[in-house]
């Protein structure tokens, strides 16, 4: 898994810090933004106007729904969906264009896309590391005691293979939910391999949720360290 490198346009204003992305299967696009130089004026004069339930809305959280609309809106013009703007269901899940199936996360002033027109299943996280005492503390709800022994074996901090563990499968949530339309428990995947080396993981679901997704199905991850950022994403072919 390689970290974005091709760079986006600059955009005005100084909000947008950065953006690249990789031409890769499925396309990976990464920003930065700045969420105190958001203003409501550049999300009018992007042409992306902040839907109603986020009028009153923390500034943090408007600056982080800009910031998506504009990666997504440059990840879909790659795909030739030019003018593009993101909306959600009524349970909040995305609506990407027909044909194309995508992930979207967002994090720390980054915003992270995955997007393809293959038949896949995709999930996209970006977490920052939590710290030692949150790792311990929710170590119960997000892991087997397999899973923590496999984390204390890497070669990392806990709370950084945990914040990795929580990224992984939060990323599976997100590439199982449009096919699945079922909620998840995190011990409903286990982590059962992680290469450093070759920045791959693999999972296994634990319960049955029916068709393609059987408890004992594998699916594969690939993941990377930015700072104090780890991305992880997930296909898988339909």
């Amino acid at each position: 898994m390689r970290y974005p490198d091709l760079p986006l346009p600059p955009s005005t204003g100084g909000f947008i810090l950065s953006g690249h992305l990789n031409r890769s299967e499925p396309l990976l696009a990464v920003s930065h933004f700045d969420p105190q130089k958001y203003r409501d004026a550049l999300a009018a004069e992007s042409g992306i106007p902040l839907p109603a339930r986020l009028q009153q809305a923390v500034r943090k959280r408007r600056a982080e729904y800009l910031a998506s609309r504009l990666l997504v809106r440059s990840v879909m013009a790659e795909l030739g969906i030019p003018d593009f703007i993101l909306t959600n269901a009524p349970d909040r899940s995305p609506c990407w264009p027909a044909g194309v199936q995508a992930s979207l996360s967002h994090s720390g002033g980054v915003v992270v896309v995955a997007a393809t027109r293959q038949p896949w299943a995709v999930g996209v996280d970006v977490e920052q590391v939590m710290p030692e005492t949150t790792a311990q503390e929710t170590a119960e709800l997000l892991m087997s005691e397999q899973e923590q022994e496999l984390l204390r074996t890497l070669p990392i901090s806990f709370s950084a293979a945990a914040t990795l563990l929580f990224s992984l499968k939060e990323s599976l949530y997100k590439a199982l939910w449009p096919q699945l339309h079922q909620p998840m428990d995190f011990l409903d995947a286990a982590l059962v391999s992680a290469d450093f080396a070759q920045q791959r993981a693999t999972l296994q679901l634990t319960q049955d949720f029916g068709g393609r997704f059987t408890s004992g199905t594998l699916l594969e991850a690939g993941f990377m360290w930015r700072d104090t950022q780890v991305i992880t994403l997930i296909t898988h072919r339909l």
